[in-house]
This record gives structure tokens, C-alpha cells and sequence, in this order.
């Protein structure tokens, strides 16, 4: 199992979007501050470490270097997030960080500097935006939901129905420019929106047919030449 550890203000983000990194094969790690996100991977040496260059305390870039000068937590990737400027891309490059991204993030290219960084194959987890109307139904009870993002083994909706982890759902919808869908899925994340009405929730397929799969991977392919 990979392991990715996320440290600083990147935090809440990943929380609200746990689904543009997570996995079955991927486990998250989370640290509020530098010192913590160095404590973390003495103790269970992550795959790829994803910081804010300009934390309090210790910065990323300081972060970056004391790992590197570590021949026990050196064999590690790290991807810096920045803001774009000149300067601050260049303390990024000289700390020894494989990698930086700018702000404001792009969901879509952190997802896919993290997947290139960690070796997965993007193929599989490359998840695209897209909003759409989705009927739901979950034992017998019909609800209306909209959809966030979307891959070929799963698709992340909105709605105001309360469904609970482990529950199977029936869900329709169109993609720009296709038939009708309908898949199964499990409720595999439920996210609350924070002083929102409603609930986000990461359905997982278990039955889709081989023409349905087909259409959602096209669509994710044209979607990601797109982006």
C-alpha cells in the first residue's frame, strides 16, 4: 500500500477532496505542521510527502532538506505547493523536492503529480469534473443528487439524502453527449459539507455493464487530453 502524508493548510483540503487522491491501494496520512510531518514518516516512512512551502515553524523547504540529508528518510517523494513566483519555485528546486505544484491548486494536476510521483497508474484513479443530474434510488426511496467528479471505477455526488457507508444505491444520469447510464454502486465516503445542507458521498461501482464502462472511460479520456 502506498502512503502519502499531507502536512500543513493542505489539510482541510484534502478532507473535503479525499476523493481526487484516494484509492483502495493508497493510504492518507495527515500533520498539521513540518515537525510532525517529519515525526510521521520516521515512524511509517510514506511514499510521498505533499507540503506547503511557506509553513509556520518549520518551512517545507527546510522540511524538504533535513530529509534529504537523512540516509533513513531520504528514499522519499516530495511535492512542494507554492505560490508562482520566481523565488519561492526556486527554494521548491534547490531543497531537493521531486516536484512542486502552484497555487491555487488545480485539482487535476495534483492528482496527476501525485500519481506520477507515487507510480500508480493514473489510468486506473483519474477521476474528472463533471456536473450532472443524477436519480438516485437506495431500498425503494427515490432521491435527486449531482455529481462532482466521476472515474471508471467510481463517482463522487451531492445530495440531501442522509445514506450511511455500506449503502447500495441505483444511479442514472447522462454524460454530455451519451446514452443514459444506470450503475450500482456502495457508499464507500460520506463527506458533510460544513454549514451546508447537504452531503457529499463517494459511490463505489459494483455493477456496471461493459457498455456503461466504456462510455464513463471515454469520457474521462477526452476530459483528461482536455485539462
Amino acid at each position: 500500500m502506498k502512503k502519502i502524508l499531507i502536512v500543513d493548510d493542505l489539510k482541510p483540503f484534502v478532507e473535503q477532496e479525499k476523493s481526487i487522491l484516494s484509492r483502495a491501494d493508497v493510504h492518507i496520512f495527515t500533520a498539521t505542521n513540518g515537525l510532525e510531518a517529519l515525526s510521521i514518516h520516521k515512524n511509517v516512512k510514506v511514499d510521498l510527502i505533499v507540503a506547503d512551502l511557506d509553513m509556520p515553524g518549520m518551512t517545507g523547504d527546510e522540511l524538504c532538506s533535513t530529509i534529504r540529508k537523512d540516509p533513513d528518510l531520504r528514499f522519499v517523494s516530495i511535492l512542494m505547493v507554492t505560490r508562482p513566483r520566481e523565488t519561492d519555485i526556486a527554494r521548491c528546486k534547490k531543497c531537493g523536492a521531486n516536484d512542486y505544484i502552484t497555487k491555487p491548486i488545480n485539482e487535476n494536476h495534483l492528482l496527476e503529480k501525485t500519481t506520477n510521483l507515487l507510480g500508480v497508474p493514473i489510468r486506473k484513479a483519474y477521476r474528472v469534473f463533471v456536473n450532472v443530474s443524477i436519480k438516485g434510488e437506495n431500498e425503494h426511496a427515490k432521491f435527486l443528487a449531482t455529481s462532482i467528479n466521476i472515474s471508471t471505477a467510481g463517482i463522487l455526488i451531492e445530495a440531501k439524502k442522509l445514506l450511511n457507508i455500506g449503502d447500495i444505491v441505483n444511479c442514472s444520469f447522462f454524460l454530455p453527449g451519451s446514452p443514459a447510464i444506470s450503475i450500482t454502486g456502495e457508499v464507500a465516503r460520506l463527506i458533510k459539507k460544513p454549514s451546508e445542507d447537504g452531503y457529499r458521498y463517494g459511490i463505489k461501482f459494483t455493477a456496471i455493464s461493459d457498455i456503461a464502462r466504456q462510455i464513463i472511460e471515454d469520457f474521462v479520456k477526452s476530459r483528461s487530453v482536455l485539462n
